[in-house]
């Protein structure tokens, strides 16, 4: 076994040791290995910032429309660099209430960001087009479940849920209606269930409904995020922590060592 593992192996037990034997000198093993690990990321984002300096200087070189891009961010970064260090100098912090660095957050970060995440929104909406696309169960009660939570959780969806409801009614009525017969239980569904549809479809948008299923959404649509979306969540999670120990004890042994590279 080379130093490397077996370095990483006595801190990773010593880590987990700490955490059970809360007796010195493990606390303070524990709290020296913190230490480290703050030192080594100071590192890594050095070479981080190396890597895209170096990365953008390369572009620029080569000249080309992406160039200029390049140029603008080395600029920025440097700019943003140079007067958040002046800023910490003289007023202790870069967020200062009269720093430049906080002009610059509130006037150029915080509106690129809000440009970036809204043409996020159009991705996310064509992403979503194209995962909520009903070809089978669990898509078709993805497409519902996401459709509920909406017109719950926006104030409009309220007075438009009854009419989009109805609409997608007929449409399923249509997509039911030109799906290929084979079996006569294909001719029940595929025949009978479309004018059901459009029956409970027309139902809905009568006025005498219409209150009632519009006061109903939102409650619907918190019952979805607060049961069955924290059902999932914690799954997920469960899933992420079995696996962070089952990579861990891959490290710890020695079995994954593509951090030697």
């Amino acid at each position: 076994m080379s130093g490397p593992l077996v370095l990483v192996f006595l801190s990773g037990l010593f880590i987990v040791i700490s955490f059970f034997i809360p007796r010195d000198p493990f606390p303070k093993v524990e709290l020296w290995a913190l230490r480290w690990y703050y030192i080594v990321v100071g590192f890594a984002l050095l070479l981080g910032v190396d890597s895209l300096v170096l990365h953008h200087l390369r572009r620029i070189r080569r000249g080309g429309m992406q160039a200029f891009y390049s140029a603008v961010l080395l600029i920025g970064f440097f700019v943003t660099l140079v007067w958040g260090i002046v800023a910490w100098k003289q007023f202790g912090s870069p967020f200062a209430p009269h720093s430049h660095f906080l002009w610059i957050f509130m006037n150029v970060e915080v509106p690129l960001e809000a440009t970036m995440f809204s043409l996020l929104a159009f991705f996310i909406a064509s992403a979503a087009y194209r995962a909520f696309r009903a070809r089978s169960f669990e898509s078709t009660l993805l497409l519902v479940s996401a459709g509920l939570v909406m017109l719950g959780r926006v104030p409009l969806g309220q007075y438009v849920a009854v009419p989009l409801l109805s609409a997608f009614g007929v449409l399923l009525a249509f997509e039911l209606y030109h799906r290929p017969v084979r079996t006569p239980l294909d001719r029940v569904l595929y025949r009978g269930g479309p004018v059901l549809v459009l029956l409970f479809s027309g139902i809905l948008v009568l006025p005498a409904v219409f209150p009632q299923l519009a006061a109903r959404i939102p409650g619907v649509a918190s019952w979805i995020l607060t049961v069955p979306q924290v059902a999932g969540k914690r799954g997920i999670e469960f899933g992420l922590a079995l696996g962070g120990l089952a990579f861990g004890y891959r490290i710890l042994f020695g079995m994954e060592r593509g951090y030697l590279r």
